[in-house]
Order: C-alpha cells, then sequence, then structure tokens
C-alpha cells in the first residue's frame, strides 16, 4: 500500500464505527428472523394508494373483506360423493380452512313466511284475478306440488323466491352444483383460517390440491381465489429470487474473476455488496414493518450497482498505485449522489410496493458505499497482469480525436430517434396488464366467476339516502335500466339490496294489491277447487296484521348474511347532523355501451359509479406523468449542476445517460413498446447509472484505469437490471427491458464522451507491483 493511498487515523476510527453499526443491524435482522416477522406476497403493493372519498373507501375495503378471506372450488367428475368427500377431508386434515359454506341450499321460506303478503312478484302483481285463480288451481292440482291453499292459497312465496332468488347452484345428487351444458361442477367454498397472503397456509393449501389432483387425475378442478393469486406471487417471486439474483450474482462474479483473477480482489468487491444488504435488510423491515418479496426480487439486483463504487477504486488502485485516493472521492460521493437520486424519485409515489424497493435500494448502496470508502482503502491485493493486459485493449475502443463519420452517423441516429419518438411512442396504463398470475389461473377464476355468475366487484355503484325507505326506492329506481342492459348483453348480472327487500311503499302496494286478490279472485278459487268455504277465512286472518320486512331483519336472516357486503350503513359524520345511509349495487362484466349508461346514472347525486380497473389505471397514467415531469426537471437540474463545476466539459456527463434515454425509448417507439409507469422508473435507473459513467469519463477522461471500472461497471448492472426482463413479473420485467436496452446504450456512448481530449493517456504503473501488499 502507498503512503498515497493509506488511511487516516480518523479513517481508521470510522472504519471501526461502521462495523459496529453492522453489527448492530446484524443483531436487529437475527431478532426479526427469530419474532417470525411476515413476509409480504403482496402484488398489489405495486399498485398506488387511491386517497378517495371516504364512502369510496368505505365500499373498497366492503368488497375485500367479502373476498379476500374466501376460496372456491368447482370439481367435477365420476362420483362426485366420492370427490367432494376427499376434497374436503385433504383441505380440513391440512388445517388451512376454518370452515366450508353450509351446503344445504334451502330456500329461506320459513323466515320470510311472515313477509310473504309484502314480498310480490312481478307476473302476479300486474295480474288480473283470472290469472291468479289460475296460478292458485294450477299449484294445487299439479302432481308433487306442496301447495298449501290454508296458508298460502296462491303460492306468494314461492313466486317471490323463483324470481328473486333463482340461482346457478341446484343441489345434484344432495351437493350443490352447477350445469354447464351436459357437465356437472360440485361447489366447494369455504373461509381460509388465516390471511391468504399467509405463506405457511398457501404451502398448506396447495399441497392438500395437488394431493388431491394425485390421487384422481381423471377429476376436473377450478379455482377462484386470493389465495390462489397470492400463493402463485409468491412461488414466483421465490423463483426469480433463487433464479435472476443467483445468475446475477455468478454472471458478475465470473466477469470479475475474468478481469481481475485474484480471490481477494473478487472478496473486496463483493464485500461491499454484503454489508450494503446487512445494512439495508433490517433497516427496511424494521421500518415498514413486514417485507415483501418483491423487495427481495429487485434488491437481488442491487448487486449490480452496488459494486460500482468497488470498481472504480480497485481499478485506480491496480492501474494506477501511486495515484492519490483523494482524487478519486468526488467522484464517487457524485455517482452516489446520482444513484440515489434515481431511486429516491419512487420514494415519492403512492406505491407502498415501490416505496419499500426505493427505501432497500438506498439503505444498500449507502452501506456499499460507506463500506468502500472506509474499509477497502485497508486492502490492496496484489494485482494480476491480465487486469493491464484487458485495460489495455480496452483502451482501444477509444475514439478518435477526429471521427466525423462517427459523429454524424451519432447524430443521424439521434435524429432518427427524435422523429420515431415524437411520432409513435405511446403509452399504456391499463392496470390488467400488470397481473403478474399465471394465464391458466385467470382463466380459471373468469370461469368460476361466470358460472356462478357472481360478480367481480370490479365494478359498482354506490348509492345514498338520508333514511332506509328513501335509499331502497332509489335501487329500485335503478332497476329498469339494469334490467335492460343485462337483457341486452351489456351487463352480465347485478346484485342490489332492493332485490331482497322492497321498499316500505312497494311492500304497501304489494299488500293491498294481495288483500284485492283475497277478495276477488279466493272465493273463485275455493270454489272451482271443491274447497270448504270456510278456507277463505283461515286464508284471509293473516292479511290483518302483517310485518314489514326492513334491512335489519333481512341481514341478519342466514340467506341474507351473504348481502352484508352490499350494506355500508349510516356513512354520516360527527359534524354532519343529517344521518346518510349508503348502499352498493355491485355488477359484473360491462361492456363500453354498459359502462357509458352507468356513468349516466352516476349523474345523479346520490349515486356513484366506480370502476376499480379503470380507477388505478387513471392513478397509474397521472403518476407516470408526474415521473416523466420529475425525470425531465431532473435532467434540468443536473444540468444546471454540471454546466457549474464543468463549465463546457458538462455534455460529457449529460450525453451517456441522455443518450441511452433517447435510444431506449426510440427502441420502444419503433416495436410498438407502450411505455408505461414502470419503463419510466426504468429510465430513472438507466439515468442514474449512466451519469456515474459520465462523471467518471470526465473526471478522468485519459484514465484506462477509469474505463475498465466503467466498462465494469455498465455489463454488472446491465448482468443485474437486465436479467429482470426475465420475470414473469410484469412491473419487473418491464423496468428491466428497459434498463437492458438504456445500459447497453450508456456503454456504447461513453467513447464518445471521452473522445477529444488533449490529455496523454496515463499508462498504468508497474514500478510498484512487486510493493503492491497482497
Amino acid at each position: 500500500m502507498s503512503d498515497a493511498q493509506r488511511p487516516n487515523r480518523i479513517e481508521w476510527l470510522a472504519a471501526w464505527g461502521w462495523a459496529g453499526l453492522l453489527l448492530g443491524c446484524a443483531i436487529l435482522l437475527a431478532g426479526l428472523l427469530s419474532q417470525g416477522r411476515p413476509l409480504d406476497t403482496r402484488i398489489t403493493a405495486l399498485l398506488p394508494e387511491t386517497h378517495q372519498a371516504a364512502l369510496i373507501e368505505r365500499a373498497e375495503q366492503r368488497l375485500i373483506q367479502a373476498v379476500e378471506n374466501r376460496f372456491v372450488l368447482l370439481v367435477s367428475g365420476e362420483s362426485p360423493d366420492r370427490l367432494v368427500s376427499d376434497l374436503k377431508a385433504r383441505l380440513w386434515d391440512s388445517t388451512s380452512v376454518s370452515s366450508f359454506d353450509d351446503a344445504n341450499l334451502e330456500r329461506p321460506d320459513s323466515a320470510l313466511a311472515p313477509y310473504r303478503y309484502r314480498l310480490l312478484a312481478e307476473p302476479l302483481a300486474s295480474a288480473d284475478s283470472e290469472a291468479w285463480v289460475r296460478r292458485g288451481l294450477t299449484r294445487l292440482f299439479t302432481p308433487g306440488s306442496e301447495a298449501n291453499p290454508r296458508r298460502d292459497p296462491f303460492g306468494l312465496l314461492d313466486t317471490w323466491l323463483e324470481q328473486r332468488f333463482d340461482s346457478s347452484i341446484r343441489l345434484i345428487d344432495g351437493l350443490p352444483a352447477i350445469s354447464d351444458g351436459g357437465k356437472h361442477w360440485f361447489v366447494v367454498s369455504g373461509q381460509l383460517s388465516a390471511s391468504p397472503y399467509d405463506m405457511a397456509l398457501q404451502r398448506r393449501l396447495v399441497t392438500a390440491l395437488s394431493s388431491f389432483r394425485d390421487a384422481h387425475p381423471e377429476a376436473e378442478l377450478l379455482r377462484s381465489g386470493l389465495v390462489f393469486h397470492a400463493a402463485a406471487g409468491a412461488g414466483q417471486a421465490k423463483w426469480e429470487i433463487s433464479t435472476i439474483g443467483l445468475g446475477s450474482l455468478l454472471g458478475i462474479g465470473l466477469l470479475l474473476w475474468v478481469a481481475f483473477r485474484r480471490a481477494a480482489i473478487l472478496a473486496s468487491l463483493l464485500l461491499p455488496v454484503a454489508c450494503g444488504v446487512l445494512f439495508a435488510l433490517p433497516l427496511t423491515w424494521l421500518l415498514f414493518g413486514t417485507l415483501n418479496l418483491l423487495t427481495l426480487a429487485f434488491g437481488a439486483s442491487l448487486i449490480g450497482i452496488a459494486v460500482d463504487y468497488a470498481l472504480h477504486l480497485q481499478c485506480a488502485r491496480q492501474l494506477t498505485p501511486k495515484q492519490p485516493l483523494a482524487r478519486l472521492w468526488p467522484g464517487l460521493l457524485l455517482g452516489l449522489v446520482s444513484s440515489l437520486a434515481a431511486y429516491l424519485a419512487q420514494l415519492a409515489t403512492p406505491m407502498p410496493g415501490l416505496r419499500q424497493m426505493a427505501t432497500f435500494a438506498v439503505l444498500g448502496l449507502i452501506g456499499a458505499w460507506l463500506t468502500v470508502r472506509l474499509w477497502l482503502p485497508w486492502f490492496s491485493p496484489h494485482p494480476h497482469p491480465m487486469t493491464v493486459t484487458i485495460a489495455t485493449r480496452l483502451n482501444r475502443l477509444r475514439l478518435p480525436s477526429r471521427a466525423p463519420y462517427r459523429w454524424c452517423l451519432l447524430a443521424m441516429l439521434g435524429l432518427a430517434a427524435g422523429i420515431l419518438i415524437l411520432t409513435r411512442l405511446a403509452a399504456n396504463d391499463d392496470l390488467r396488464q400488470l397481473n403478474p398470475s399465471p394465464a391458466g389461473l385467470i382463466a380459471e377464476q373468469q370461469r368460476v366467476q361466470t358460472l356462478l355468475e357472481r360478480p367481480s366487484g370490479n365494478r359498482y355503484l354506490v348509492v345514498t339516502a338520508e333514511h332506509e325507505a328513501e335509499l331502497l326506492e332509489r335501487l329500485e329506481a335503478l332497476e329498469a335500466p339494469l334490467v335492460e342492459l343485462q337483457a341486452l348483453g351489456h351487463l352480465s348480472h347485478y346484485r342490489h339490496l332492493a332485490q331482497a327487500v322492497p321498499s316500505p311503499a312497494t311492500q304497501r302496494a304489494n299488500l293491498e294489491r294481495v288483500r284485492q286478490a283475497y277478495v276477488t279472485a279466493l272465493p273463485e278459487l275455493v270454489a272451482q277447487a271443491g274447497l270448504p268455504p270456510t278456507l277463505r277465512e283461515s286464508a284471509l286472518e293473516p292479511l290483518r296484521a302483517v310485518p314489514q320486512l326492513t334491512l335489519d331483519t333481512w341481514l341478519k336472516m342466514p340467506a341474507g348474511r351473504a348481502d352484508n357486503t352490499l350494506w355500508l350503513g349510516d356513512d354520516s359524520t360527527q359534524d354532519d347532523a343529517t344521518p346518510q345511509l349508503a348502499a352498493l349495487v355491485a355488477l359484473g362484466d360491462a361492456d363500453e355501451v354498459a359502462q357509458q349508461a352507468l356513468s349516466r346514472l352516476a349523474a345523479s347525486a346520490h349515486v356513484q359509479y366506480q370502476d376499480r380497473v379503470a380507477t388505478l389505471s387513471e392513478h397509474l397514467a397521472r403518476l407516470r406523468d408526474q415521473i416523466a415531469l420529475w425525470l425531465a426537471v431532473a435532467v434540468v437540474g443536473l444540468t444546471l449542476l454540471f454546466g457549474w463545476r464543468y463549465r463546457l466539459r458538462a455534455w460529457r456527463i449529460l450525453l451517456p445517460p441522455l443518450g441511452a434515454v433517447v435510444a431506449t425509448l426510440a427502441l420502444f417507439s419503433a416495436l410498438n413498446i407502450d411505455l408505461t409507469l414502470f419503463h419510466l422508473l426504468g429510465l430513472l435507473l438507466v439515468l442514474g447509472i449512466g451519469l456515474d459513467a459520465g462523471i467518471f469519463s470526465t473526471e478522468h477522461p485519459d484514465s484506462l484505469a477509469a474505463w475498465l471500472a466503467i466498462t465494469l461497471s455498465c455489463a454488472s448492472s446491465l448482468l443485474a437490471f437486465g436479467l429482470l426482463s426475465f420475470s414473469a413479473t410484469p412491473a419487473l420485467h418491464y423496468l428491466g427491458l428497459t434498463c437492458l436496452i438504456g445500459l447497453a446504450a450508456t456503454w456504447a456512448l461513453v467513447p464518445f464522451a471521452r473522445a477529444e481530449t488533449d490529455r496523454r493517456i496515463s499508462e498504468p504503473d508497474h514500478s510498484r507491483d512487486g510493493q503492491q501488499e497482497t
């Protein structure tokens, strides 16, 4: 170690202080692991936090709670009794299920019997007395009919239930099932015993289903539920951590071994990476209370940029041992600041997952930089002759001082890139493109929802009123347009509370119509059917005092508990003296015509239309615009900063990163790749890494060590971030693809930034090779 590169006493004390801090992080990490802190597998953590109206927030929460901890399985095959029984047994033994739904599909006849005179289905509500008599006679003389002429001679309750509670689920061989053409799917549904994001529960559930498939290979099984998507996401994240992270590490390790051929140098290069991860992991975990697997997958790419600082230090020490390290620190500090700027931008996003990733990266980079600054000056491994050879050969890629044809080619490519970007670049913020679930699982989910005729929960109407009667009347007013949309095929299905509980006005009108029919039609029915005359008085007796069905009564009934999802209750605040009740209208699939009609319905002050996918897509679009604006502001700010420091040489710093951004956008335009938020986040990383290359090529324009470090830095970063382009998680794939193109372009532009310098190329100093410490 030369005197110029020997650390002083203050640096010695700082190095020990950094060692103590890392020891504290190690103890903290051990404590977090011993506490069993949960790992978060939610891909939805990448989605923005939507600060909407309190009523919409409550509606979202209610819908999430309704479906989050539930699952639905459809099984088809021979011997359905045996299949369903075995499937339930395996699920129960796995302890992943707390309860199964009651398979008893009997309608709520007994619960609704006292209210039957107020529940009048449309066929009877508008029918004349003759039609009422025909219906009564048909029920009495139909074989197998369970008509009770004394209790309900016209079958009011049966008619109501047939119309309002017509479900696709039927009892087949005593089991709940759905008929799909000539095929029967038997339903097994229930409640999970823990959160769908609990990885232990996911493993148990997946194992139980796998064992069932192995035991019954001839049976078909369809899955629906958040837990299956969470399990698929967790499995994918684990695979990417073990493959992308490991591939990045092995690739970078091989690259560095080829360049340096010394195990000690290789260890010194990877030491900052290990320290950066040790510093970032427990602090991020502690700050957020949990750690997302996507953060670990993204953190694996930290290897590519964290090693840059050590590369510049070791290349300088191996090739120019007489040069004081003090000349290196300003460039390294500027490189850290520019890289941190790219990550810190993500802290401003309303995406918890991205903020966690950014925090992990920022802490990791700081930890790696401090390790390089405080520890590596104490180690000076003996260089290998091949390092000098590689650096010398690599320097031949230097652009000649006069290369007009190459500059003209670069200018023409830049002009073509600008034209492509202006004329063909498009954006796409559709949230569905970010769905990381396998296509097969998505298809299963959609098929289950179609067979069950259940709304997906992505679209709904929120209806408000001051009191219950008014709320039910407003829900009834929506019935006609919704029925029309469904009849024309624009809306698959819908559900609201007034379908089960008519408004008080409707119930009064129904009761009056029933009383009128009992006066006019019942005597004729008794006469034609030959029933005893006393039956008329017995049938009229319950009509004298008929209770009114209320929402509270219905929602407490076993058959009405499922409708609790649609009831938001009182939405009034403490400062609002007027009570405000709210309810949902759950909607199924809707085409463009239906969406326009639903938007028109929401023109009323008491009706709101919410499309969750469209709303989140709009948030992504706004966020993309904000990031694009931040990128432009950052470029302007950095231009002013570098212009102040480097004067006329500032263009040399900006050419690699800005040229790479332009090249990446142009290639996206040529390949018809729509720009998303995550492409822009990738461009921020390209900007940060490219600025490192620009800074060092300007600080040390004729240094072989700087050019070798820049090349190894771009190559290692490309391996780390570029491998993310193979991720099955769309967000990480877009980010990785952007970095793959952008970093390659960055390296290709550095020779232009180093061109036309007047300084002589400094040759490596071999005089002290023998004096280097190993």
